[in-house]
């Protein structure tokens, strides 16, 4: 990921809630521990205990985490605790994280058949770069969010440049021209966020949020 994107949060509200914005979604942390071999284990939950000013992660198995060793998201082998799927943890005094959109994030609903049509530019002058039609997660007015399959999972990386032919099986007037903004693992997916040159055509805008559900601030 290009961390040259992300903003330093050190206020307390504002660490808060970008962890709320994200925990919708799911997330990773990961462990390297006595074997030096790389766990990662996916939370599908977050919850705030206000009271004792902890975080706690709800995971699917947290059996192979190792208390004596640092987790990352950067935690002390002191600063957390495993009970069960739970993982629980202080509040960060200090993050970094994208910068908030300015505005709203449309998110299509799971079952609906919503994918755009990408063209990555080549990394090298002898490199062939067939089109890819992905998932599409979410769109604001100047981001799309989508996820690839496993097997094509090192087809996008953070920073590559991109053009956009079809969103949601409808030819554009004209290429969207765009960066990968981050690539996130998500089991054997990978979900990936991109940055858009110009806005979303108003009309295509439209026609896509009439087709969410949920929609997210920033």
């Amino acid at each position: 990921m290009d961390f040259s994107k992300h903003e330093q949060m050190q206020k307390h509200i504002h660490i808060v809630s970008a962890i709320e914005r994200g925990a919708s979604f799911g997330g990773d942390f990961w462990q390297v521990g006595a074997e030096q071999k790389r766990t990662v284990f996916h939370f599908i939950q977050l919850e705030f205990d206000s009271f004792h000013e902890k975080i706690i992660l709800k995971s699917t198995s947290l059996s192979q985490v190792e208390q004596g060793y640092p987790i990352f998201i950067r935690l002390e082998r002191e600063q957390f605790q495993v009970i069960g799927n739970k993982l629980i943890c202080s509040i960060p005094k200090e993050v970094r994280a994208l910068a908030m959109r300015p505005t709203d994030r449309y998110v299509f609903p799971f079952d609906l058949d919503m994918s755009i049509s990408i063209q990555r530019f080549a990394r090298s002058i002898k490199e062939m770069t067939p089109g890819l039609e992905v998932r599409l997660i979410d769109v604001s007015e100047s981001g799309i969010g989508i996820m690839i399959s496993g097997s094509n999972k090192d087809f996008l990386r953070p920073c590559d440049h991109f053009w956009i032919k079809e969103i949601g099986h409808k030819t554009l007037d004209r290429d969207i021209f765009g960066t990968v903004l981050y690539v996130t693992p998500k089991k054997q997916d990978e979900r990936v966020g991109l940055s858009l040159s110009v806005p979303l055509n108003w009309n295509v805008f439209s026609r896509l949020k009439n087709k969410c559900r949920i929609i997210l601030s920033a």
